[in-house]
């Protein structure tokens, strides 16, 4: 057994490691908790003008604190998908490893099921379907008037302030429609990491990321990663491509067998685009359009690993030989028992 925790643990120290953090969707329940970084993944069938839109974000607080809306340009139909959806297309798309001769250290280096809806008016605001999906109890509903809507919300739990009411009007005045959720008991049970997310289908001409609603949450900045399955390369104003691949058959078997989760959304849209920018609170007046690339340029991120100067490997020899010590004194001891 002390072999294995000693050998462990030299492995802790020498093997670089990559940690993800549990992340769910949430939206702002309470006004001292902010928002701190959006994740996506967004399939778009540009022929049929459908997309796909599964939001994660990160948070500080309790699920039970939390709740979200999203609004989208027309009525969506919801499902939950697997919960390791995000871990796979992260590692999917994290960078490649490789050792180099010389140096230690690292250095990045470029290289449904149906909706039935029943739609319930209430003055200026008409609830479109309300639907219980996996851990969320959900609420789709369109509005005429912001201060109505404000109301509901406030009513339901989600404390929107009247200072949300021109973000709110930005989009009741071009016709979306918002979905609000919230955990149900039994989630309340659960961890955060069984949750599964939840996918938004719905027809648009074109793929806008509604960020403007997020400045409502949003304390300095927040981060946006977005993953685009296309037919293309896909890129948005001041975004990083961290990757961009056209995926070929004998990718997508092997995406197939280690990235099940993700591989079912694959379908005949083939080209995953990672997209990464930080967004400070007066970068998001106005919600992001997600556009085809001028090229379609492959990308994959290279990370090299190796031994360089005394320096920088020192640390690293002086913790092994301490180690070593430890290890050899327990052996010693026991051969003397």
């Amino acid at each position: 057994m002390r072999k294995i925790i000693f050998f462990a643990f030299l492995a802790y120290l020498i093997i670089p490691v990559n940690i993800y953090a549990c992340m769910i969707v949430f939206y702002k329940q309470d006004p001292l908790i902010y928002e701190i970084s959006h994740r996506a993944i967004i399939i778009y069938d540009s022929e049929n003008q459908k997309i796909g839109l599964i939001p994660q974000i990160s948070f500080k607080g309790r699920p039970q604190d939390f709740a979200v809306v999203v609004p989208t340009p027309s009525v969506p139909k919801l499902n939950s998908v697997s919960s390791t959806i995000f871990y796979d297309v992260e590692y999917l798309t994290s960078p490649i490893t490789r050792w180099r001769e010389d140096g230690f250290g690292c250095s990045y280096v470029t290289g449904t099921a149906e909706d039935s809806t029943s739609r319930v008016d209430y003055g200026e605001i008409s609830i479109i379907n309300e639907k219980t999906i996996g851990a969320f109890d959900t609420v789709t509903l369109s509005a005429s008037d912001p201060d109505a809507l404000i109301n509901w919300l406030k009513e339901n739990g989600y404390r929107f302030s009247s200072n949300d009411k021109s973000i709110l009007d930005y989009y009741i005045q071009k016709g979306w429609v918002f979905t609000a959720m919230k955990f149900n008991e039994p989630a309340l049970m659960d961890t955060p990491c069984n949750i599964n997310p939840i996918i938004f289908r719905y027809s648009a001409s074109s793929i806008v990321y509604p960020i403007r609603l997020m400045s409502i949450n949003t304390e300095d900045s927040t981060n946006l990663v977005i993953y685009v399955l296309s037919n293309s390369k896909m890129t948005f104003p001041s975004a990083v491509v961290e990757y961009a691949n056209n995926i070929d058959d004998n990718e997508l078997k092997e995406i197939e067998k280690n990235y099940p989760a993700f591989a079912g959304l694959i379908g005949q849209n083939r080209y995953l685009t990672k997209l990464k920018r930080t967004f400070s609170i007066m970068e998001m007046d106005s919600d992001i359009e997600i556009t085809k690339s001028a090229d379609n340029k492959e990308y994959k991120g290279i990370i090299y690993y190796s031994v360089s100067t005394l320096k920088d490997v020192l640390p690293m020899l002086v913790a092994i030989l301490i180690l070593l010590a430890v290890r050899y004194i327990i052996v010693k001891k026991r051969s003397v028992c």
